[in-house]
């Protein structure tokens, strides 16, 4: 099959300015293992914070990664360039003539992808819980800019022929979305519209490596016990408590250090790891609280490689709950032991199957003494390290986890509700709801409404509809 492939770069054949993300290695865990099936891929990314055209260093050319990979680097969208962009990714599925499309994972990627003219067969990758996520930023700066994109989920919803989530409770809440703009229909009873993909292990990702003086020799001794954290201090994370249990811990054990690489997400969340880097300049262990910021691709592994125990605080709010923690499938390849709070469903997974350490949820204290006793037992933390990553390895590699996706890409089909809207000329009842949620969508998102024209009209009875006991339109 030839397969139009929509996500985000960089992919780990080539380097762009930007480091790697969850997000570019969900794009990645999507074509490597359609690749090894002897599909044939053109993968189109978007890399972040580019807005020119993307300035990529090519690792290794896409052909001689795969015979059957084709690859196009755009820059990331914007208000002013999103419209022309689309139409150049619209002209590149034209010329591949595929058979099916994916979206891999990014609302960049999906808005894009709701925007192309096709009848092919339409598979959402949505990596993370959509709405919980909007919810923690609907009180930031760029809050209008969140308000906006639920007219692009709303379009992936009533378009997509099947999806796939991160989690189980992910998938149990996308099935209600579904349900409300009005795809649970009988077209699609016996149809399965989602199914769950967890966050996959590169199969090329190495082992725990030989230490190599990034941490160990440079920032403390080779007996030292390393705390680590990396990845950005995403909306989700419980900042204040993290800080503060590091900070009890080192003043408990002089043996520990903490090494952090990873901070702020541009253009996301900057804040939590402005306020995490005030606070460690004021401690007074500063001087064994190491940030090392974003570094180079090739460093990451180095620096796990020398760490013993990656630390994770959640905020007990839903995106927490119903999201992912992918940060944690590098830290068990380089069998770095993992001590989480157990909101996100994977933690508290891997906590149940003693793969990781549970921490008490917004205390700092009990966080402490949970992290002295594992720092007191090397060798219990290394034990369960080695264990973590064979399951990794196995129950989570991109061939497992992406089971369902590879079946359905041996025969990619529509959704039955789809297949009639798109090639019946009866109205039915998909055709009918998607009118006037998109039509609301429309109207409530504009700065000036137009009561006088048709589709207000329409809207207005469909509201009167649901709300009888309004004033009659």
């Amino acid at each position: 099959m030839r397969l139009f492939i929509i996500g985000i770069g960089p992919l780990p054949f080539y380097r762009s300015p930007r480091p790697a993300t969850a997000l570019s290695d969900g794009t990645w865990q999507v074509i490597q293992p359609l690749l090894e099936d002897g599909h044939s891929v053109r993968a189109v990314t978007f890399e972040f914070g580019q807005r020119g055209q993307p300035i990529i260093q090519y690792l290794h050319k896409p052909r001689d990664v795969n015979e059957n990979l084709e690859h196009l680097a755009f820059p990331e969208p914007n208000a002013d360039t999103r419209a022309l962009i689309a139409e150049k990714v619209q002209q590149a599925m034209a010329a591949f003539n595929p058979h099916a499309i994916i979206s891999a994972g990014s609302v960049i990627a999906s808005w894009v992808t709701s925007h192309l003219r096709h009848r092919l067969p339409l598979w959402y990758d949505l990596k993370g819980a959509f709405i919980p996520e909007l919810q923690l930023r609907m009180e930031s700066p760029d809050a209008r800019g969140t308000f906006e994109t639920f007219t692009v989920y709303k379009q992936v919803l009533l378009r997509g022929d099947r999806f796939s989530a991160v989690t189980e409770h992910q998938a149990h809440m996308l099935m209600g979305e579904l349900g409300m703009v009005g795809r649970l229909n009988p077209s699609t009873l016996h149809e399965h519209l989602v199914t769950v993909k967890p966050t996959g292990l590169d199969p090329g990702s190495p082992s725990r490596m030989p230490s190599s003086g990034r941490i160990r020799g440079r920032l403390c001794g080779p007996e030292d016990f390393v705390l680590f954290s990396s990845g950005g201090f995403n909306t989700w994370q419980d900042t204040r408590t993290f800080f503060e249990t590091i900070e009890r811990v080192l003043g408990a054990d002089k043996n520990v250090v903490f090494v952090c690489i990873g901070g702020g997400i541009g253009g996301h969340h900057d804040q939590g790891y402005e306020s995490f880097k005030t606070w460690v300049s004021q401690s007074p262990y500063r001087s064994r609280m190491f940030l090392e910021g974003w570094v180079p691709q090739d460093q990451v592994v180095e620096y796990e490689s020398e760490a013993d125990l990656g630390v994770n605080f959640d905020l007990d709010v839903p995106e927490s709950r119903y999201g992912d923690r992918s940060r944690f499938l590098s830290w068990m390849a380089r069998r770095v032991g993992i001590a989480t709070t157990p909101v996100s469903q994977p933690s508290a997974q891997l906590i149940r199957e003693e793969l990781a350490i549970g921490l008490p949820l917004g205390d700092s204290e009990g966080a402490a003494k949970v992290i002295l006793d594992a720092a007191a037992q090397p060798g219990k933390v290394r034990a369960m390290a080695e264990r973590a990553e064979q399951f990794a390895r196995t129950r989570w590699s991109y061939r497992e986890t992406t089971r369902h996706l590879r079946e359905w890409a041996q025969h990619p089909c529509l959704a039955g509700d789809n297949q009639k809207w798109l090639f019946s000329n009866d109205p039915c009842l998909q055709q009918r709801l998607a009118f006037h949620e998109l039509a609301l969508d429309g109207i409530f998102t504009n700065l000036v409404r137009q009561p006088e024209c048709e589709v207000w009209k329409k809207v207005q009875e469909g509201l009167h509809q649901r709300w009888p006991w309004s004033e009659k339109p």
